[in-house]
């Protein structure tokens, strides 16, 4: 059940795009700190309740539709958040309430039909893919050393990095990327500093709502 909030107006959703290992989860954490009255949302929370293409190659070979990236629950509870409803998380990850601003992790910006009528304010981050690939594999390095074993990690860096050498994985960033940088309202340089970025993100985003 959700909690309804009295609340005047919509929250104010600021969605944060780029490649995997471009800094998105970081970045969403440290703006939503910064800007005070605000919650953390995530795309990837909504990954078992979701429809993704099922083949990348063939998904960019007829014209790379991010409306083919379907999740139905997270527009649902993104709708609901934001006109103060509190909600859960799918897999019991727990709740969120309502704020004045909705933080959101959403690689695509507003270029899926439906969350383009959700989305107020787009920030794509952007930097050369190998800096990505790097922070990526850092990362599930980290993961896999504690979480798995030596033997797990050197299976999983063959399969990930011959699938993107010779797969669509690199493909399907530069691809999504390029269509959010045409139509999102700031872009980010990548290889600056979490702080830079997230100083960068609420400085815009203060002119706006100052300015509506």
């Amino acid at each position: 059940m959700a909690r309804i909030v009295n609340q005047q107006s919509p929250s104010f959703v600021v969605a944060i795009s780029g490649p995997s290992g471009s800094g998105k989860t970081s970045l969403v954490q440290k703006v939503t700190s910064l800007l005070k009255d605000a919650v953390s949302f995530y795309f990837d929370d909504y990954a078992s309740v979701s429809k993704y293409p099922s083949n990348f190659s063939e998904w960019i070979r007829e014209g790379a539709d991010p409306n083919q990236w379907e999740t139905p629950q997270l527009l649902e509870d993104l709708q609901a958040l934001r006109h103060g409803k509190s909600i859960f998380l799918p897999d019991n990850k727990g709740l969120i309430k309502t704020a004045s601003f909705i933080v959101m992790e959403e690689p695509f910006g507003r270029e899926r039909a439906k969350m383009n009528e959700l989305i107020d304010f787009v920030a794509c981050i952007s930097l050369p893919l190998e800096v990505a690939l790097a922070r990526r594999l850092l990362r599930d390095i980290e993961w896999c050393l504690n979480e798995r074993n030596q033997e797990y990690l050197t299976a999983y860096l063959k399969e990930y990095l011959t699938g993107y050498l010779n797969g669509s994985t690199r493909e399907m960033y530069l691809e999504v990327n390029a269509r959010v940088l045409k139509n999102c309202d700031l872009v980010l340089n990548g290889v600056k500093s979490l702080d830079e970025l997230a100083n960068e993100i609420v400085s815009a985003i203060k002119t706006r709502v100052g300015s509506a």
